[in-house]
């Protein structure tokens, strides 16, 4: 596979957001606790972690991040309040969490360390709270992710390189024949774009 193309947003609209919510990939050290993968990995403080209500690893929500593994290709949703009795339900070692017994991730799997791979979610909270960390250490995007966002803001600038274009522009050219497979996306958001 060739080399993922690089893009720079200096200047990130809100509808980063959407990114975010579809899922992003991030090159990673797999196969360590979930615990320790938040720390070292996704370099998350204590304080960025307080806003994290619910993981959900591989479509399974997470009572003890020490006992489940991040395995090569996994699936990490973070997310705060959840609405209703099913986002209670989904929170981290919540009150009603036998209600999804049957959907707990139940650990411990054996960590080995090792590079990888792995698709990151933020929802609710987490999108404004987090979002900036993640995009501006980087983040692989697929074209139809970035055309996404293009359709919200299409008169953000872009960089590619040297060559300084609009986001439209830059999805035209996305639409040819030689797409890449995916891109290598970086952003800096600007506090308009949490609003």
């Amino acid at each position: 596979m060739p080399p993922a193309l690089q893009v720079h947003l200096p200047h990130a609209s809100a509808s980063w957001k959407l990114i975010m919510q579809s899922g992003a990939g991030l090159p990673v050290t797999v196969g360590l606790p979930l615990s320790s993968f938040i720390a070292t990995e996704l370099e998350l403080t204590e304080q960025d972690q307080l806003v994290i209500e619910a993981l959900v690893l591989d479509g399974m929500p997470v009572d003890d991040p020490a006992t489940a593994v991040i395995n090569n290709g996994s699936r990490l949703a973070l997310a705060a309040g959840l609405p209703g009795i099913a986002g209670l339900a989904m929170k981290k070692n919540s009150a009603v969490r036998a209600l999804r017994g049957g959907i707990t991730h139940k650990g411990p799997s054996e960590a080995k360390p090792g590079p990888g791979r792995v698709t990151l979610f933020l929802y609710s909270l987490t999108l404004p709270a987090l979002g900036g960390h993640f995009l501006k250490k980087g983040i692989f995007v697929t074209p139809d992710q970035f055309k996404r966002y293009a359709r919200f803001a299409p008169d953000n600038i872009c960089r590619l390189g040297s060559r300084c274009l609009t986001v439209a522009d830059f999805t035209k050219e996305l639409s040819l024949d030689e797409t890449p497979d995916e891109l290598y996306m970086t952003a800096i958001i600007t506090e308009s774009s949490n609003d």
